[in-house]
């Protein structure tokens, strides 16, 4: 097969050279502290500084825009853009996609974050935050039997206690796992929706925003230790539909 015109047009671009373009930019931004919002030098002063082809700074723009630290636009020079939890979310459902995790290891990691997570709310929490987390969960007690409903009021009372915590990578964190976490409450509300176990989701939520309203780590820890076991179990173990008898 002959190449187009346009592939024997335009020539390769060298690889090293775009990395030697990605390091010289992210070391641009380090030492000018360089925040969203700011412009990184434009194409050609680059090229000219570097000495490299304006194809192949291109090119090292684009790979940085992909990994979310700069947009670009026809025109304009590009900036430096605020980091989103979905980039780490695209690299973490790439994973699940090819087979190199699956919903056990999610909960696992999840559990793990988010017990040192709530910890954190309980110790730093505002009143402001309190009262979110109060009015999120009074609300979640009137709609466990709508689990898309109940749900999305999951999602936000995870995503208000990473902000509770004053560390700005725990948001990035619930947002990247946010559709992951979304399909594991359903799937566990949907197992338990038969079972005693479904008002227990409801009285652990409401325990883990006691301790934290409270200010009690060790309280926030223990029943945020306990919800995510009893997640894992509702996943992974048998649906048991009435309470066993007694022996």
């Amino acid at each position: 097969m002959q190449p187009s015109a346009n592939a024997a047009d335009t020539p390769p671009v060298n690889g090293g050279l775009v990395d030697q373009v990605i390091d010289y930019l992210r070391d641009h931004v380090a030492t000018e502290q360089l925040r969203p919002g700011a412009r990184l030098p434009s194409e050609s002063t680059i090229s000219t500084t570097l000495g490299v082809s304006r194809p192949v700074v291109r090119e090292a723009m684009r790979t940085l825009a992909a990994t979310g630290l700069v947009e670009m636009a026809v025109g304009k020079r590009a900036r430096i853009v605020p980091v989103e939890g979905k980039m780490i979310g695209r690299v973490i459902k790439n994973a699940v996609l090819i087979g190199q995790a699956d919903a056990t290891d999610i909960l696992e990691m999840r559990r793990g974050i988010e017990i040192a997570m709530v910890a954190l709310a309980a110790s730093r929490r505002s009143d402001a935050d309190a009262a979110d987390l109060r009015s999120i969960v009074d609300e979640m007690a009137g709609r466990l039997g709508n689990p898309d409903r109940y749900a999305e009021l999951d999602m936000r009372l995870h995503t208000s206690l990473a902000h509770a915590t004053r560390n700005p990578l725990y948001p990035l964190l619930i947002e990247a796992f946010r559709q992951l976490i979304q399909a594991s409450m359903l799937e566990g509300l949907e197992r338990w929706a038969a079972t005693p176990k479904l008002q227990r989701v409801q009285d652990l939520h409401v325990e883990i925003v006691n301790a934290v309203v409270a200010a009690d780590p060790a309280g926030a820890v223990l029943a945020m230790t306990q919800h995510f076991d009893d997640a894992i179990s509702a996943i992974l173990g048998p649906i048991v539909t009435e309470p066993p008898a007694d022996v």
